[in-house]
């Protein structure tokens, strides 16, 4: 999972956009906080202020401290102090006599310990599944075409024979679910695939493979695609609010519920063609609208007129046309078409 999730260390080795507004904390805003088990780092900024998304500033890192890793664990014990004028946090060593700043080192211990920046078991299913596909290539893509005993479904231990197979390894079985559409201009963003297990290649064949089942989260059948299990994806959540420029709707709910609630995973149908990156933060509103404008340039474009926000979303995962979020806030549900825009509108 360390590679999965960016805990401290490696999520402030990002360079951090400037900010020119002032950082305010709550009133309550503990003066020293004992780290915990479970903690993540946007949990523990929530305790300082009411955007915890701006955790990054609270730590006051700049580029060139950055580069290197640092670590927070539980017992740590993180002290309020102010630079200027300007409130950071601090981690105090020696027994909690010694203010330190969280300066570039690596501490001595297993850093699976270390704290997340959100939590972990939200979102590690959907780092290591493709979910979103292209369904001409996904009609190109290996096929399971039988098990033991001609039986349809299959479980772990099972023998299983595929076709089209060409490499050992992990592979992973899927049917396609349903179409992405984008609500505004009707193209076809992709399709989410429902993953059903995992199998291991015994023996490649020219015609047959064979493989064995390893594990069943759903169903694995024969007529199952198959996609070669990705490799652990190593991303970099430094939470960073989305481009102004950056608008768009909710278009799926993951499971398919009626509403998100905090924790709920959510597709936005915009992704890395429109500059979407892991870590962006979008903020849901509630009977917002884009509407078409001319500038005075004579450029045409769409721009958000903000409704009530109600939510946060931290964006974890970025394909072509969309990107997949967690709902970290959420003051009213999250719903298919809501619009997203960039927290810096509210």
């Amino acid at each position: 999972m360390r590679k999965s999730i960016i805990s401290l260390a490696l999520a402030l080795g990002l360079a951090l956009p400037a900010f020119s507004d002032t950082l305010t904390l709550r009133p309550d805003a503990p003066a020293r906080y004992t780290v915990v088990k479970g903690d993540t780092l946007w949990g523990i900024a929530g305790h300082y202020l009411n955007s915890p998304w701006k955790w990054p500033r609270l730590w006051q890192m700049n580029k060139n401290e950055v580069k290197n890793p640092h670590w927070i664990y539980p017992g740590d014990v993180l002290v309020l102090t102010y630079v200027n004028g300007v409130p950071k946090l601090a981690l105090l060593q020696n027994n909690g006599q010694d203010e330190v700043k969280l300066s570039p080192q690596v501490r001595m211990e297993d850093i699976n310990q270390a704290i997340y920046s959100i939590p972990a078991k939200a979102i590690e299913p959907f780092l290591r599944r493709p979910l979103v596909v292209n369904a001409e290539e996904f009609s190109h893509s290996p096929r399971l075409i039988a098990g033991p005993e001609q039986r349809i479904a299959f479980g772990p231990g099972d023998r299983v024979y595929a076709n089209g197979i060409s490499e050992t390894g992990t592979w992973q079985a899927y049917q396609l679910g349903k179409e992405l559409i984008d609500p505004d201009t009707q193209e076809n963003l992709g399709f989410e695939v429902n993953y059903g297990g995992d199998m291991v290649v015994d023996k490649l064949g020219s015609d047959v493979q064979s493989l064995r089942v390893t594990s069943v989260a759903g169903e694995v059948q024969a007529g199952d695609h198959l996609i070669k299990s990705p490799k652990d994806l190593f991303t970099s959540y430094v939470p960073h609010a989305a481009d102004s420029k950056l608008q768009g709707k909710i278009i799926s709910i993951y499971d398919g519920v009626a509403g998100a609630a905090q924790f709920s995973n959510v597709v936005i149908n915009r992704g890395s063609r429109e500059g979407v990156e892991p870590g962006n933060v979008f903020a849901v509103f509630k009977k917002a609208k884009l509407i078409p404008i001319e500038t005075t340039s004579g450029e045409k474009k769409e721009v958000l007129l903000p409704g009530e926000s109600v939510g946060k979303i931290f964006v974890y995962r970025v394909f072509d046309k969309v990107s997949y979020g967690l709902v970290m806030e959420s003051a009213d549900t999250t719903d298919v078409g809501d619009v997203v825009g960039s927290p810096d509108l509210e």
